[in-house]
């Protein structure tokens, strides 16, 4: 038996079939004559239900939202098993009880079945037409604006199927007027997502608007055509009233796919042009600091035998664009031999590229060299263009590419086997073309048997070589290199001209010159700049206890070895530990930051020692 204690005495003198219940309790509380002849009653809820149990909670969360509620999708078990349609109308009541009326749609049709004879009969087609032709009079009566408009319309009857569709919503959607009246159109045009997902029809805004009596507007939809492609639509759905009964929804849409395509294409330039602007900055900043200095526009120097086979080694380089090694000890030239291999290539009018590989912050060398995109992590605040990227169709100077990581070794490897590369934070590969001219101060053959570099790298880099010769084994080339360089610190420093007397270049000959053609260029420049008189004086005659004139001493490698240690070490303790800078080591020894580091590491010198 029913629970009847708690049920109002409305509820039997209800007209429709109506129950009270208590959905929190999963109860019946109490049922009328109608809805007990109309149901298979039980004291469950649960069990006189046959819609799907999400579909009762979305109803009565609609019931508890609004206060009431009318819906047709939840569905009851009927007393002689037939399939029952009904209208559910809910009330909510005080308390956790909901009162449910019913009703019969079968029914419903039958009577007006008979209403419609009955008036056809009595009153006429038009009266037949006035009371259940809603859609069709308003299809007749505005025929000629509905096919008229821009926009495409349709309508669609309370149970979400369509009562008309005008010519541009056909031609939108690729459906014919026959093809869709009748039809479920949320399941026919409107049934996914663009990203494919399910669009479960008790989301759809449209559906939304008659069933919560509001206009709804949508600016990003997606409508699908009949040959199963998408458009990009924004619309205007509007509930319809025929004598305050609800009949559907009328809905405006628009096709703006060209529109949001355009608007795509549009973003997408600005964002490749933002990009380009960025990169050109950057590039700029990187020639006005680094690419064009002086010394690469210096040519080779020399008449010796070494500097013959040297320009013809860069002549043949340059004529294969093939990657280079270039090795020597420091000073000895192999940055102006890149340069001068750059500028005899068919690659010359774009930048040469240079990166420093001593850099000890691995994630700072790989972000010089393959750049990254904003936001691809922690502090990249803005696109970072990488020197690969600025070496395209040109030439990569890699300094002391022996003191590469060898996590680098192997990314470096596999862009210049593969040719493309790609930027932290950017999903697509970036093809590139280049040079690559690798110079060390090392035996990198010997760092590969160490297993301090990678061997299929070296063999990449080593497919043309280059060995920069000594300036101790090429005395002859020091008094050209002597005065191209006295001549080049006079025009640019607007000294008085000077001249190199026969004793100038026999002390010049007869020093070893440890540090090469750069300690030759940085003697020559200190000597222009303090000459009294017209009278040069180099630093080492006074100091270096070296063979000068009339001297028969003989100095051995290690010898020489020892005085550069000291003298690195002297020059070091004197700037407190600090190597670059205005008052750093290397300024005192006249020397690059990178060769003074690489002294460093050669000569095996802790320089935090000093500091």
């Amino acid at each position: 038996m029913l629970d009847d204690s708690s049920a109002p005495l409305t509820v039997d003198q209800h007209a429709l079939p109506t129950l009270l219940v208590s959905p929190r309790d999963n109860r019946v509380l109490e049922a009328n004559t109608s809805a007990r002849a109309l149901f298979q009653l039980s004291e469950q809820l649960s069990e006189l239900l046959v819609s799907d149990a999400a579909d009762a909670v979305v109803f009565f969360d609609a019931v508890a939202h609004f206060g009431r509620y009318a819906d047709r999708t939840l569905e009851l078990r009927g007393a002689d098993a037939r399939q029952l349609r009904l209208q559910t109308f809910g009330v909510q009541l005080d308390g956790p009880k909901v009162l449910l009326s019913f009703l019969d749609l079968n029914d419903l049709d039958q009577r007006n079945r008979a209403m419609e004879h009955d008036a056809h009969q009595k009153g006429g087609l038009m009266q037949w037409r006035n009371i259940y032709g809603f859609f069709q009079e308003v299809e007749a009566q505005n025929h000629l604006i509905l096919e008229a408009a821009g926009e495409g319309i349709y309508g669609i009857n309370a149970e979400g199927k369509a009562t008309f569709v005008n010519r541009a919503a056909q031609e939108m959607l690729g459906w014919s007027a026959e093809d869709l009246i009748g039809r479920d159109l949320h399941a026919t045009i409107h049934h996914k997502h663009l990203n494919g997902e399910h669009f479960p029809a008790h989301e759809c805004p449209i559906y939304a608007s008659f069933r919560n009596d509001e206009t709804m507007r949508v600016d990003d939809d997606v409508f699908w055509r009949k040959d199963g492609k998408p458009i990009m639509v924004e619309y205007v759905s509007t509930p319809i009233y025929d004598h305050n009964i609800l009949a559907g929804a009328v809905v405006i849409f628009r096709d703006v796919t060209e529109r949001r395509e355009n608007e795509r294409k549009l973003r997408d330039a600005l964002a490749q042009v933002e990009e380009l602007k960025v990169k050109l900055e950057q590039e700029n900043e990187y020639l006005l600091t680094e690419v064009r200095s002086a010394r690469s526009h210096a040519g080779v120097v020399g008449v010796s035998d070494a500097i013959k086979s040297l320009n013809a080694q860069i002549d043949l380089a340059a004529k294969n664009n093939a990657h280079v090694l270039v090795s020597g000890p420091p000073g000895s030239g192999k940055s102006l031999t890149v340069s001068a291999i750059h500028e005899a290539s068919t690659r010359q009018r774009r930048p040469l590229v240079r990166i420093n590989c001593s850099e000890t912050n691995v994630q700072a060398l790989e972000t010089e060299l393959f750049g990254h995109k904003r936001g691809a992590f922690p502090g990249a605040t803005r696109d970072q263009t990488g020197k690969f990227l600025m070496a395209n169709n040109s030439t990569l100077h890699l300094d002391e590419v022996a003191d590469l990581p060898k996590s680098v070794q192997a990314k470096l490897h596999d862009v210049l086997q593969s040719g493309h590369f790609q930027r932290p934070g950017d999903a697509s590969q970036i093809p590139i073309n280049l040079t690559v001219v690798a110079t060390t101060s090392r035996d990198l053959a010997a760092e590969v048997r160490a297993d301090r570099f990678r061997q299929d790298l070296y063999f990449t880099l080593n497919l043309f070589s280059i060995r920069c010769t000594p300036l101790c084994h090429r005395e002859e080339d020091i008094p050209y290199l002597a005065k191209h360089f006295l001549d080049r610190t006079t025009r640019r420093l607007r000294l008085p001209e000077n001249r190199l007397t026969r004793s100038n270049i026999q002390a010049l000959e007869q020093y070893a010159w440890p540090g090469n053609v750069r300690e030759l260029e940085n003697v020559i420049e200190r000597a222009a700049i303090l000459a009294q008189g017209g009278r040069l004086e180099f630093d080492f005659q006074s100091s270096d206890p070296l063979p000068n004139e009339g001297s028969d001493v003989v100095l051995t490698a290690e010898n020489l070895r020892d005085l550069e240690r000291t003298n690195l070490q002297n020059a070091l303790k004197r700037s407190q530990g600090k190597v670059s800078g205005k008052h750093g080591a290397a300024a005192m020894l006249g020397l690059a930051p990178t060769t003074v580091y690489s002294k460093i590491k050669s000569l095996d010198i802790d320089a935090a020692e000093f500091k």
